[in-house]
């Protein structure tokens, strides 16, 4: 991600996002009824979320009439990448293997596991190695962390 501010995401807002990317755009009412405790929460302070996450270039919204619709800003993936590479910086230096490593120690990875993340290794390794399929899977996209101008 060189050259890409790294994202912050509370986890408030991951679960915005996650039901976003699952249901698509939504009124500040339809999300909260997929949110955990959303029916609990005050209208207002799901508004004040979305609003705080459109500042931060994390969603963008829609307008109906009068109803606004987020979507999200940054695809799944953008996202996970951004929080795991900032998680492997801060508490492991760097390191997927001692990442990995920690997982095992701590009996989080299932037996399957193994071969399911060599599998994927593969398949990366032959993305990479054919470079016009590798520029046609990652055009470039906006700044992470930074809103979008509207032409």
């Amino acid at each position: 991600m060189a050259g890409r501010k790294a994202l912050a995401i509370t986890e408030r807002q991951f679960g915005v996002l996650r039901v976003l990317w699952e249901h698509g755009p939504q009124t500040v009412r339809e999300l909260m009824e997929h949110l955990p405790r959303g029916d609990r929460q005050p209208y207002t302070t799901v508004l004040g979320l979305l609003q705080g996450m459109e500042k931060a270039g994390l969603v963008e919204h829609e307008k109906e009439g009068l109803t606004h619709r987020p979507r999200p800003s940054v695809s799944r993936r953008e996202a996970t990448g951004s929080l795991l590479s900032d998680f492997l910086a801060r508490f492991f230096h760097g390191s997927a293997e001692q990442l990995i490593l920690g997982l095992v120690d701590a009996g989080k990875l299932a037996p399957d596991d193994p071969r399911t993340i060599e599998e994927r290794l593969a398949r990366a390794r032959l993305a990479e190695a054919s470079p016009a399929r590798r520029d046609a899977e990652s055009p470039p996209g906006p700044r992470l962390g930074r809103r979008r101008r509207r032409p």
